[in-house]
């Protein structure tokens, strides 16, 4: 059933069939000992034949397989020697996520999303459920549940999907699963264009204007006029950050800190500049932090308090609450500042901006500015219908046989069953059009008589 095989000046290789009368599978070994050859061609001839009688491999063999690394389970799996879960680390999905959890890097912020897949993926597949028993069918059937049973939007389900792709790699590293059930799940879209709010200067105001307390004046005003991400970088400001002189704000972002963007500095916009005075003028002397009252709680209740003022405002509130504040203040900023710019000093890249921030204000003014103007282009319109109508009465005279001032003249000597050459364009050393038109079919060149 299996042979060594020896090629190419020394190396060697195992030729066997899994099935009588198959294919013939290889197995090179590289430069290897013929005493280690032939291990393993009496390794892989027992493999086959624990196969073809369907039993299971003794203890033995059992442990050699569980001792390989993953290359070369790899490579063997792909031979159809060992099955998908041969030599990975046995645990249920229960054990891998608790695991996941605790080793996983980021922000509270990541780790409450990872949170809610990590919950979708217990909820479905049970805690029991051994990891590496987890196929791309079951995958799909995760997605499919949480469209379905989860009614999640479809950016939602994007998100996740793609997050369960990334718990999955890390089950692939520690041994616990031989491919990832997720890399071929579609993800489909992850903007949820629904939920973009372009929030005007004059609601915002509103909302400033109903609210006594300094702190939330200042709070929506760093999200909506600086562009701040809240709580994070709002909590996160300090008053030595505040150049009064210079007119700028140095922003720290714990969120890009892992990746060398920790810090960015923006202007001191005249709209956040009088909140932020006027905050500084009430703050206690030595005190540290921009806004220390509502730091307490971590920004847990922020969400519900600013429903609270939007609605003491008269206004609904609208969905992301300060997302779209940040989404508007970026919007705004790229009508009359170049993209790069912008994006330094809101914090994320061109394409993050695009895909999730940019909004349309007024795409009925805004395209009326850009087609020059309702009334340009009613101008433009009336001259277009005056020429059409003179072009017409020229068309009607010359149906009636008169002539128009600017008509061609046929020429007089054109015969009666002669065509007149139609009026060439020549340069202006040429000679007139109108005597060569004449010629007829003749032509420019002279001819013999």
């Amino acid at each position: 059933m299996a042979s060594v095989t020896t090629y190419n000046g020394g190396l060697k290789r195992i030729d066997f069939y899994l099935v009588p009368n198959g294919p013939c599978k290889i197995l090179r070994l590289g430069r290897v000992s013929k005493k280690r050859a032939e291990s393993w061609r009496d390794t892989i001839e027992q493999i086959i034949a624990d196969r073809q009688a369907n039993r299971p491999h003794d203890g033995e063999l059992s442990t050699w397989l569980g001792g390989l690394d993953e290359f070369t389970l790899k490579r063997l799996r792909g031979l159809g020697l060992v099955d998908a879960g041969v030599g990975l680390v046995k645990t249920t999905l229960g054990e891998f996520l608790d695991r996941f959890k605790a080793n996983m890097p980021g922000k509270a912020g990541t780790k409450t999303a990872y949170g809610h897949v990590t919950r979708n993926l217990r909820e479905h597949f049970t805690e029991s459920r051994p990891v590496r028993d987890i196929g791309a069918a079951d995958a799909d059937g995760w997605r499919q549940w949480l469209v379905e049973t989860e009614k999640l939007s479809a950016a939602t389900v994007g998100r996740r999907v793609i997050a369960a792709r990334t718990i999955w790699r890390q089950a692939q590293r520690w041994h616990m699963a031989a491919e990832n059930p997720f890399s071929g799940v579609k993800a489909g879209q992850q903007v949820n264009d629904a939920r973009k709010h372009y929030v005007t200067q004059a609601d915002i105001d509103k909302v400033i204007e109903q609210t006594p307390d300094l702190e939330w004046k200042t709070i929506i005003a760093l999200a909506r006029y600086g562009g701040l991400r809240t709580p994070s970088e709002t909590f996160a400001l300090r008053w030595g950050d505040v150049n009064w002189e210079a007119g700028s704000l140095r922003v720290t972002c714990p969120k890009l800190e892992h990746v060398g963007h920790g810090q960015r500095t923006i202007p001191l916009f005249p709209e956040l500049r009088t909140h932020l005075l006027n905050l500084y003028h009430e703050a206690p002397e030595g005190t540290e932090y921009c806004i220390v009252r509502h730091r307490g709680d971590g920004g847990v209740n922020l969400r519900t308090q600013f429903q609270r003022i939007i609605g003491q405002a008269g206004l609904t509130a609208w969905p992301r609450l300060f997302q779209n504040l940040r989404a508007s203040r970026e919007t705004e900023l790229m009508r009359d500042y170049d993209l790069a710019t912008v994006c330094k000093w809101i914090g994320n890249s061109p394409a993050i901006a695009a895909r999730h921030y940019a909004m349309s204000t007024d795409l009925n003014a805004d395209f009326q500015r850009a087609s020059g103007g309702i009334g340009q282009a009613q101008g433009k319109a009336q001259d277009f219908s005056t020429k059409a109508q003179e072009k017409a009465q020229e068309s009607a005279a010359a149906s009636k046989g008169q002539k128009s001032p600017d008509e061609p003249q046929i020429p007089e000597n054109v015969g009666e069953n002669q065509q007149p050459v139609p009026f060439c364009t020549l340069p202006a050393n040429a000679g007139n059009c109108r005597e060569n038109a004449s010629m007829g079919a003749v032509g420019f060149e002279p001819t013999k008589a």
